[in-house]
């Protein structure tokens, strides 16, 4: 199997390469890296899924599966030889062949060993160290931290994709969605403040080529479907010896399109993903950009929010800075007292009244509060979180109204965000959906249950 190339590996989270590496430093085998690495999966699963969802059973099967989480052990793999810290070696070409490489080891070179050692003692300066030798293997990595703000050439702090909320017009057509979106794609290219900008014929034929070709490939798969299920009907008849042949259409749901609605829209965010990071000088693919949105946020230097105030976006900025690349680099992120009194100072805002005063009654999702904050600041959602816990346990005394908390759910949580989770001791935390601010005299209780 190939391990060249220099594009994203599909890596969902970085610390599979703490994982693995680690691992391939001990010596073990491509089975227990499998596992070292389906055991960090299972860890922030566990620390994630605080409604309940959380499933030990469905863990334990996928461990005692020889062929789960083998893509995710060989991507892992590729990518730690592409960097330079495991010696190259041949690897399995699907979960199937994985048998045959379960006790196949692997060699760590010099620099891998070394970052290994690193990562063990100084988990902080490993990733910063992990930072370097990504910008230097991957140029959409260092192309996406300079759009969105985070090198010494940004020109902006911030790229942003214009989307449609998810009705788009009402009761209209695939086409008259499409139509729609491309306008307002290209009015708010106008507008300018975007990060990119691109011309209305191209936004046009960006647009609508890439929804076009993602739906035709789409009912070509659904004509394909359905010739196999009208050939399997016609060979079960054939063997029940039956007397009337199926009738056209056996098997297949004629009535539904290929393309749902929810599907038709998510292909128009991509398209539109696509033509932002092109138009901006970074061609990526819409899957490249997930991952790096989410390595950038794990790491520190960038944030990501589709509910921030304003027109429907995507938005992605910086909330820090690294200048230089390989090893030598230069830290600056947006961290601390001063940036979490600044998050508090912000909330006010959000609930004053027309008179000044402090909307009382007011509760909102955290997610919303925490998406605006965020982006007025340019700060990551962590140091959010971290002034909301600071404020809890009484860190800012003078602030001249109180943060409330509650656990109650007011609106389902989109997928892309999570509830506010503070920790109460060792292994105790509680989770809460919705907040208010109160005027520091109010008699209600900082908390509710």
């Amino acid at each position: 199997m190939s391990v060249g190339g220099a594009g994203i590996p599909r890596l969902q989270e970085l610390t599979y390469i703490e994982s693995a590496a680690l691992a391939v430093a001990g010596g073990e085998p491509f089975e227990r890296i499998r596992l070292a690495i389906l055991d960090r999966a299972e860890e922030l699963a566990r620390g994630t899924q605080h409604d309940g969802s959380f499933d030990p059973a469905k863990w334990h099967r996928r461990r005692t599966d020889p062929m789960s989480y083998v893509h995710n052990t060989v991507d892992v793999l590729k990518e730690l030889m592409r960097l330079g810290w495991v010696e190259r070696h041949v690897l399995p070409s699907s979960p199937r062949s994985a048998y045959a490489h379960a006790d196949v080891t692997y060699e760590a070179t010099p620099s891998g060993l070394a970052w290994a050692e690193l990562v063990r003692h100084d988990r902080l300066g490993g990733y910063n160290a992990l930072v370097g030798a990504l910008l230097n293997a991957h140029p959409q990595f260092e192309g996406y931290l300079r759009l969105v703000g985070a090198r010494p050439d940004s020109t902006t702090d911030h790229l942003t994709v214009p989307l449609l909320r998810n009705d788009g017009p009402s009761g209209g057509s695939h086409e008259r969605y499409l139509a729609a979106f491309i306008s307002h794609v290209t009015d708010a290219s106008r507008a300018g403040d975007l990060g990119w900008s691109a011309p209305p014929d191209v936004i046009e034929e960006s647009l609508r080529g890439y929804v076009t070709r993602a739906v035709q490939r789409a009912e070509a798969r659904a004509e394909q479907l359905h010739a196999e299920q009208l050939r399997a009907e016609q060979l079960r008849a054939k063997q029940r010896h039956a007397k009337q042949r199926p009738m056209a259409g056996a098997g297949a749901r004629q009535d539904e399109p290929p393309i749902s609605r929810k599907r038709f829209i998510l292909l128009c965010e991509e398209a539109a993903v696509r033509l932002s990071f092109t138009s901006a000088g970074c061609p990526m693919d819409y899957i490249s950009h997930e991952l790096l949105r989410r390595w950038t946020r794990f790491l520190g230097l960038a944030n990501f929010s589709y509910y921030a105030p304003g027109p429907t976006a995507l938005r992605l900025w910086a909330t820090g800075r690294v200048e230089g690349s390989g090893d030598q680099l230069d830290f600056q992120r947006l961290v601390g007292r001063e940036v979490r009194a600044a998050a508090l100072q912000a909330l006010p805002q959000i609930w004053s009244t027309p008179d000044g005063h402090l909307d009382d009654a007011s509760y909102h999702p955290v997610w919303r509060i925490r998406a605006a904050v965020c982006w007025k600041l340019r700060i990551s959602d962590d140091e959010f979180d971290a002034a909301i816990d600071a404020a809890y346990r009484g860190e800012f005394p003078d602030l001249g109204f109180r943060v409330h908390l509650d656990e109650a759910i007011q609106l389902r949580a989109p997928g892309s965000v999570r509830p506010l989770v503070l920790r109460q001791g060792a292994g105790h935390h509680r989770v809460f959906h919705v907040m208010s601010l109160f005027g520091a005299h109010s008699s209600e209780e900082a908390l509710t249950s």
